[in-house]
């Protein structure tokens, strides 16, 4: 998938972290967690270590029913989350924070600063790396980037991805929040779970759109 890589990789000393963030981190980030999980191809399961928190997390809850059955429809594996707190180590150690909302990645931000440069809403992110994957900038072009590792690769996207905000276009501009269906009606969380998956496979379908250009 990701910058021409076919070969397996078991796992790497030094992972690429991404943290997904909501409120109770039993419903919107956990099920990012696990589809993000299922849908790396099997040669890339080692390169990325996926973790969830939330900013007023129901520490030790599992996920409510409704929320766990869609993410086994999407393809997750939810049996095994409990809530847990976002804290300023899981931030420090990330090195891609994807909020479900605004007041989320404000929190992260919170507690620590500097995590500005790599925290984003979800939604903002897959616009950011679905317009860079259509103005690739030459630099990324070069022989040389394919020469370094994965995860480098990959921290560099980010930073491009970083250094594409306030250049998308009007309709992207205002990224939008993911609908929280907690405790909400059956068709809120359908809705939500539907978001999230939409905004799994963007992510993934412009990095592989990107990958293509580098080789």
């Amino acid at each position: 998938m990701a910058f021409g890589v076919a070969s397996a990789a078991p796992s790497v000393p030094d992972p690429f972290r991404i943290l997904f963030v909501c409120t109770g981190n039993i419903c919107r980030s956990a099920q990012a967690e696990q589809l993000l999980r299922a849908r790396i191809p099997e040669p890339l399961q080692g390169v990325f270590e996926i973790r969830s928190a939330g900013t007023g997390a129901l520490v030790g809850a599992p996920m409510p029913s409704e929320a766990a059955q869609l993410s086994r429809r999407y393809g997750g594996e939810p049996d095994a989350h409990r809530g847990r707190d976002i804290t300023v180590d899981l931030v420090r150690e990330s090195d891609l924070v994807l909020a479900m909302a605004a007041e989320h990645r404000s929190g992260a931000v919170q507690l620590l600063p500097r995590a500005s440069r790599y925290s984003f809403m979800f939604t903002e992110f897959g616009a950011l790396l679905d317009d860079l994957s259509r103005n690739l900038p030459e630099p990324l072009l070069d022989e040389a980037l394919p020469q370094h590792p994965l995860t480098t690769r990959l921290r560099a996207l980010v930073r491009m991805a970083a250094g594409r905000r306030g250049f998308l276009p009007a309709g992207e501009a205002d990224p939008k929040d993911i609908i929280d269906p907690y405790r909400r009606p059956q068709q809120v969380y359908d809705d939500s779970a539907a978001q999230i998956s939409a905004g799994i496979d963007r992510i993934l379908d412009a990095v592989v759109r990107i990958a293509a250009q580098v080789r």
